[in-house]
């Protein structure tokens, strides 16, 4: 390890906790072990982060927050690093630590990943229980739409006995999503699961308004978090969102954060579905960008679900 990588030795920021330290000083002694086998630039230079990042076959950006504890690597990450500075090492009593001592290092920061969001956390647990309220009611509301299903098969015989029926259906509705209206985007996207029974070929136009009001609420929440320097929380509440978020709800919600000018957030937005979602998920958000004019979105979505492919 004769040349120099002044890069791999991260100042740490203030707040990043003891234990996220102590496994990023690790794989930094580790990072450079594989950067002395990486062909660098000349004898006295070593290989830029990109190189080595390459090397590793991380992202850039990713290997720069796990030297800096900005963010944890996943098991599978940090057996692989570990792997490759065994080898370039020339075997683990070169490296100085054991994969287990590594392991436990870990697991201290991954315990830390929430440090200082004790609020949000008391927010998420109140979530939990307003949520598991909601999905016995939806459940309820399940076996009602189940045994009320011979009747709609006679309903359909008269149009006008249906647009009285759905009618009254969308009127109780409403009332009791208004009951609702004080829940977070979680309660509000996962209550929206059980549609109203509308015929296909209407359109279901009162549940549109209910996601974009949902989609709404969580950019709200979100530019809230990030105008006040709570950047990791707002990103944990958009990524948490999109899991239970419907593919409308997204693009609406998509919208929301570019009319409030919160770009950033919408980009990350962008990046996280595209990486973390199904195509078919990816090609009906993207559809709908595309139906409301949103079509930079629309091809950013597509350009990030395609990179994701190609690293995987």
């Amino acid at each position: 390890m004769t040349r120099t990588c002044g890069w791999i030795d991260k100042k740490f920021r203030s707040d990043v906790p003891p234990g996220k330290r102590a496994l990023a000083l690790a794989l930094q002694g580790l990072c450079h072990h594989i950067a002395a086998a990486v062909p660098g630039k000349s004898p006295q230079a070593g290989p830029t982060q990109a190189e080595v990042a390459d090397y590793l076959k991380f992202g850039g950006t990713s290997l720069s927050k796990f030297l800096s504890g900005q963010s944890v690597p996943r098991d599978r990450d940090l057996e692989y690093f570990y792997k490759v500075a065994c080898v370039e090492a020339g075997g683990q009593h070169v490296l100085g630590i054991s994969f287990g001592e590594l392991a436990r290092l870990r697991e201290q920061a991954w315990a830390e990943r929430c440090h200082g969001c004790v609020a949000l956390r008391a927010e998420r647990d109140a979530l939990a229980e307003q949520v598991e309220c909601a999905q016995a009611e939806i459940t309820g509301l399940r076996q009602a739409a189940a045994r009320d299903t011979a009747e709609l098969a006679a309903l359909r015989q008269d149009a006008q006995s249906l647009r009285e029926t759905v009618s009254e259906l969308q009127k109780a509705a409403a009332e009791l999503r208004e009951t609702r209206a004080g829940l977070q985007a979680r309660l509000a996207a996962q209550a929206a699961l059980a549609p109203l029974p509308v015929p296909r070929w209407r359109g279901d136009r009162q549940r549109r308004r209910i996601d974009v009001s949902a989609a709404q609420r969580v950019a709200q929440q979100a530019a809230e978090l990030h105008s006040d320097g709570r950047q990791q929380a707002a990103l944990s509440l958009l990524r948490h969102s999109t899991e239970v978020l419907s593919p409308l709800e997204t693009a609406a919600l998509l919208q929301a954060l570019r009319q409030q000018q919160q770009s950033e957030l919408a980009d990350n937005v962008i990046h996280i579905y595209g990486r973390d979602h199904h195509d078919q998920d990816v090609l009906q958000v993207t559809w709908e960008l595309h139906k409301r004019g949103a079509s930079d979105d629309a091809g950013a979505l597509l350009r990030a679900a395609a990179g994701d492919h190609q690293r995987a």
